[in-house]
């Protein structure tokens, strides 16, 4: 028993626009995000873990409802305390603000004794099955954030095309300096970033943006044994010594086929991976062109939709929409979880369907981060919009 645990991009408090309890305003989708992290505390605290790592993104904004944040203290942070569990909490993309003076929804956990909260680079030591590792931890730095510290550290204005390679520059210096004085018999690093050469999912809400800070591998000290990295919800592992966790469950539709789980990691025996049960996503396309739309899709929905995402695109030609039956195919339907139905025509420019989500609110959120990404005021932008677009929506 004993080691480390480490789960990233949770995302408690996304938005789904779909079987919200209109009490609490928590889409049942949402629950089982936050299931599948209750169950890696419970693995945690079964197995007697040492030290339990959240790898960023514990929540999905810098500000979530207090809804949420009561399920992530009452069923993960609170019973890891009382287990004498260590918990550490680094800083993602989504729950690390632009502005230092802000404060985050990960604040709200400071007054755990047991927990830690990082949001800037440190290193830091803990006992994992008796022996001292040094942790380079490494949370998301917004390109904001990298270019006043090459600032700071030239005096002097950059050119925004230096700024990114001088930043690597510097914090491949730091780690070096830092490494050298670890007292550590190993040396882990826990980071939050897009190292380059990994495989992002197919997406309209892509968790790497243009224009963002990226690793690369050669930036990690020879002597780290293993960097466990957040961002990405792909699993995957780059090389022989990063290892990217994945999320817990699917977050959205360019993960359907992505194991999801946490990693466990013993000084000596090296690290694992440990699947998560997720909820069953299935796309299922039919080309109804030339022939009884209703009856092929009643054909091809046939089985595996219990409790299912079910994501139904038909392509169909101009005169056969009339022909589709929709109420018969929702009733096909309704032993689904939730399903989403998309038409295309073969006779109209056809638009590529790439994997993508439905909610208004976190379609608002990318169009503004994409336009908006560099204002000084886009934490006031994205808290006054969602709340606008709330508003309407109810």
């Amino acid at each position: 028993m004993g080691g480390l645990l480490a789960v990233c991009d949770v995302h408690e408090g996304i938005n789904f626009g779909f079987r919200v309890d209109p009490e609490t305003g928590i889409s049942e989708r949402s629950l089982d995000l936050h299931r599948n992290f209750a169950r890696t505390a419970e693995y945690a605290i079964e197995n007697r873990v040492d030290l339990f790592v959240v790898g960023g993104d514990l929540f999905d904004r810098t500000h979530v409802s207090p809804s949420f944040r009561e399920l992530v203290r009452r069923d993960v942070i609170e019973p890891l305390g009382r287990a004498g569990i260590k918990t550490w909490v680094v800083a993602g993309n989504h729950d690390q603000p632009r502005q230092w003076s802000r404060g985050t929804s990960l604040d709200d956990l400071r007054g755990y004794p047991h927990v830690k909260v990082f949001r800037e680079p440190t290193v830091k030591e803990a006992v994992i099955d008796g022996k001292t590792v040094t942790f380079l931890i490494l949370p998301y730095l917004h390109p904001e954030h990298i270019a006043d510290r090459v600032r700071e550290r030239l005096g002097e204005e950059v050119p925004r095309e230096q700024t990114f390679e001088l930043g690597r520059r510097m914090l491949k210096e730091w780690m070096r300096r830092r490494v050298e004085e670890a007292k550590g018999e190993h040396v882990l690093m826990l980071g939050h970033y897009y190292v380059e050469g990994a495989k992002v999912r197919s997406t309209a809400y892509p968790e790497v943006l243009p224009g963002e800070f990226s690793f690369t591998l050669d930036m990690i000290p020879s002597v780290v044994e293993l960097a466990i990295f957040g961002h990405i919800h792909l699993h995957q592992v780059l090389g022989d010594r990063v290892v990217y966790v994945g999320a817990p469950e699917r977050v959205d539709w360019g993960e359907r086929g992505d194991p999801k789980g946490f990693v466990t990691y013993s000084p000596g025996e090296g690290w694992s991976f440990h699947p998560l049960p997720t909820r069953p996503m299935v796309k299922v396309e039919v080309d109804a062109t030339g022939g009884d739309p209703t009856g092929q899709v009643m054909e091809a929905l046939q089985q595996g939709l219990r409790d299912a995402l079910v994501r139904l695109e038909i392509q169909l030609e101009e005169g056969q929409r009339e022909l589709l039956d929709e109420a018969l195919i929702a009733e096909r339907l309704s032993e689904a979880f939730h399903y989403e139905l998309s038409l295309s025509y073969t006779d109209r420019e056809r638009i590529s369907l790439e994997e993508f989500t439905l909610d208004p609110l976190r379609l608002f959120e990318e169009y503004v981060k994409l336009n908006y990404g560099d204002h000084t005021r886009l934490e006031d932008i994205l808290s006054e919009g969602e709340a606008i677009l709330r508003e309407v929506l109810s």
